[in-house]
């Protein structure tokens, strides 16, 4: 073997070697895509009643049960207690079970109902319109929308889809955020309500 062959022999070796190591630990090998993230929150202070509305939409698109009361005025943080009036149809599946209804309630059935979804879904819900326009008067607002609402849940025989029209009080707290202190709910066109989701998945 000549001098060149040697010096080739002593180059390549390492570079040899390198490769193999690199090889067996995989580092250069293509690797499968992480699982896409699920739930989180877009949660914002609810300085004025809109920002409450897109607190409410998304705590239900992230499945988030802890943005979702949230929205509505808690006793606890010295608020007015949240109050909810249901459409005639909730009241006839469930007689009495709205009685005295509080935000415990309200924060009871919607973690039932995202403990529910089909895996990798997510509830949605449309509002017509879709931001409050009116000015308030003093520190309490009236706002009216027609409502969409889809929840993929798993239970076999009760909808998934409910239609209908809210009537949201809302108030300014001492804390100077904007919360749904009262809650009316309306049946269109005798679809199925929100208020029979409540029902369902409160008892």
């Amino acid at each position: 073997m000549n001098r060149w062959s040697i010096y080739r022999s002593l180059i390549l070796l390492p570079i040899v070697a390198i490769s193999g190591v690199l090889q067996g630990c995989d580092i250069l090998a293509t690797r499968e895509p992480e699982p896409p993230i699920t739930g989180g929150s877009a949660f914002e202070s609810p300085t004025t009643p809109s920002v409450v509305l897109r607190n409410l939409k998304s705590s239900i698109s992230f499945s988030n049960s802890l943005d979702y009361r949230k929205c509505f005025s808690d006793s606890s943080f010295g608020s007015e207690p949240f109050g909810f009036q249901p459409s005639a149809e909730g009241l006839s599946v469930a007689p009495g079970r709205f009685t005295d209804w509080s935000i415990d309630d309200e924060e009871e059935y919607i973690r039932t109902i995202f403990s529910e979804l089909v895996e990798g879904s997510a509830g949605a819900l449309t509002l017509t319109p879709s931001d409050v326009t009116d000015a308030p008067m003093s520190d309490s607002i009236r706002f009216t929308a027609d409502y969409s609402l889809n929840f993929p849940h798993t239970r076999e025989g009760i909808e998934r889809e409910t239609t209908g029209r809210l009537v949201f009080t809302m108030k300014l707290s001492p804390r100077n955020e904007w919360y749904i202190t009262f809650w009316q709910d309306f049946a269109v066109n005798n679809q199925p309500t929100w208020s029979l989701l409540k029902a369902r998945f409160s008892d």
